[in-house]
């Protein structure tokens, strides 16, 4: 399948460059390297990937998400622990793998994501009874945290069962920890422990996959990545490790945060980008209900969006991802006239985005 790629080794570094980053892909080292990392990473974007097994708890899904049983499913996980969000996209079967001519000759009109569920929980007390907004901000007094592997272990293990494998998805894309922030020698003891949420996630899905439990796939996706297709400011380098801040670091973080909600502010209100479905319609009016300043009422206390921020990263996150796979697909069957098209929908997204 390589050789139906040669044709990139006619681009200038510039160009490789510009498919790399297009693709979510790392964009530096040499033309080799980059020839290297594309061809191996188209080429694994063609292999038709087959639907997961049907977990029992998917039974219980609404109507509409049971007929979606062909679908991409994607979730989408902005990792922490107290504040864990996470989203689900659907997408139709033709979606990566067009039943039409594989070489059409304008590319397809692009296909808008679902949004079915998001949802942000915190993981140290998990409980059927939390609201599917949000946790609650009342709640009885518990006994003081526990964060070794023994505990964490049960709450990695029930995190997927009851919130995530109902879903049956197809891709399971799980936000990247650094071990440093803002380029410091010290490692925070937080960070330590989403680290180690984070690989138990990964040890569960992997005992899942080879047990035959779960046929899904396992992405993994840098902040840096994420933040450069949104044209946030703080995004940090290629290995999503963020560079050490001056004095305004923290008014970059800040400001990084708050435009990322105000672009999901804004594709909730104009209904671009994404299509609002069952719980993810709730969480859609709280979000235009907070961007128009409503005051919430006693009623609803504890039932609010929280900490919005989470949502919008889970999501930005998603849709940025399905971005990517859709370029992988306009470059393997365009070829090098993949470079234009590309050009066009990056001059797009920054007049939509900025």
């Amino acid at each position: 399948m390589a050789t139906h790629l040669n044709w990139l080794r006619t681009c200038k570094l510039k160009q490789l460059e510009a498919i790399a980053r297009a693709t979510g892909l790392n964009s530096s080292g040499t033309k080799p390297i980059l020839i290297s990392h594309l061809q191996d990473s188209l080429c694994k974007s063609q292999s038709q990937p087959s639907l997961p097994l049907l977990h029992p708890s998917s039974k219980n899904l609404p109507q509409k998400q049971q007929q979606r049983k062909n679908d991409y499913k994607i979730i989408s996980i902005d990792m922490g622990i107290r504040n864990l969000a996470y989203c689900h996209l659907a997408l139709p079967p033709t979606w990566l793998h067009p039943e039409e001519d594989p070489k059409p000759k304008t590319p397809p009109p692009p296909i808008t994501p679902t949004l079915t569920n998001w949802s942000r929980i915190n993981v140290s007390s998990p409980s059927p009874s939390d609201s599917p907004l949000t946790t609650t901000t009342t709640q009885t007094p518990h006994p003081k945290e526990s964060f070794t592997p023994a505990t964490y272990a049960p709450h990695a293990h029930t995190f997927l069962t009851t919130h995530i494998l109902p879903h049956n998805p197809t891709h399971i894309l799980i936000e990247r920890q650094r071990f440093r922030s803002m380029g410091g020698s010290a490692v925070q003891e937080w960070t330590l422990r989403v680290n180690m949420f984070e690989a138990m996630l990964y040890a569960v899905l992997h005992t899942w996959a080879a047990e035959g439990k779960w046929g899904g796939e396992v992405v993994p996706v840098l902040p840096s990545k994420v933040g450069r297709y949104w044209r946030l400011g703080d995004v940090g380098d290629e290995d999503g490790m963020k560079k050490k801040a001056g004095k305004r670091g923290n008014e970059g973080a800040e400001g990084s945060k708050a435009r990322k909600m105000e672009i999901v502010r804004e594709m909730v209100r104009s209904g671009s980008g994404f299509v609002l479905e069952g719980q993810a319609g709730e969480i859609g009016a709280l979000v235009m209900g907070k961007a128009e300043g409503k005051k919430k009422k006693k009623a609803d206390k504890g039932q609010g969006l929280g900490k919005f921020d989470d949502l919008a990263d889970c999501l930005l996150q998603g849709l940025a991802w399905v971005k990517w796979e859709e370029n992988k697909r306009l470059v393997w069957e365009r070829g090098k006239e993949a470079l234009d098209l590309l050009r066009e929908n990056n001059g797009k997204g920054k007049k939509n985005s900025g």
